[in-house]
């Protein structure tokens, strides 16, 4: 797999991470559970900080984008679709074999896939 692409993957989780410790929910159980939400929250922004460091300015730029207009720039293509706007692909795009070995993008909607396989 492209290491971009693994590294905006990882991006995202990270972001995934970040908002799910500013859900009430998910703060009230990890307090009744001893844990220490807020400690969690600061160390993963942190990590965060430096993770972006080593992403391509090109390919950050467009996450940034594209997380601030659908909120998840990163989805999965699952059985020719792109599971953020739910569009068939091109099938030239989902018979590559190296689909993975480069970044790729949603012909609708921009943004950055995947094949989970």
């Amino acid at each position: 797999m492209n290491l971009d692409l693994e590294r905006l993957i990882g991006l995202h989780d990270l972001d995934v991470m970040i908002a799910d410790l500013d859900r009430k929910d998910i703060l009230d159980r990890e307090k009744m559970m001893g844990l220490s939400p807020e400690k969690a929250r600061e160390e993963l922004i942190t990590l965060r900080t430096e993770y972006v460091k080593n992403i391509n300015k090109k390919w950050l730029g467009l996450y940034n984008q594209l997380t601030k207009h659908y909120g998840n720039a990163v989805v999965p293509a699952v059985s020719c679709r792109c599971t953020g706007c739910l569009t068939r692909l091109p099938t030239a795009m989902c018979s590559d074999p190296e689909r993975n070995d480069r970044i790729n993008t949603c012909p609708t909607c921009s943004r950055i896939m995947y094949w989970a396989e």
